[in-house]
């Protein structure tokens, strides 16, 4: 994992606060794509970027 990018200061500040307050929006994902995606498996069938919204693909795939 790099440690530059466009969203990863958010994707560190998501690991430590509460997941309420990530729900209300406080550090929500980035709405554009982040072009680095690091991938997690989401629901054992679509795997979403750690970073931006608009990264998702088919678990298989990653």
């Amino acid at each position: 994992m790099t440690r530059t990018g466009r969203y990863r200061w958010r994707t560190r500040l998501r690991r430590h606060l509460p997941w309420f307050l990530i729900e209300w929006g406080l550090a929500g994902k980035g709405s554009q794509d982040c072009g680095a995606h690091e991938w997690y498996n989401h629901d054992g069938l679509v795997a979403h970027c750690y970073h931006c919204a608009p990264g998702q693909q088919a678990w298989a795939d990653v």
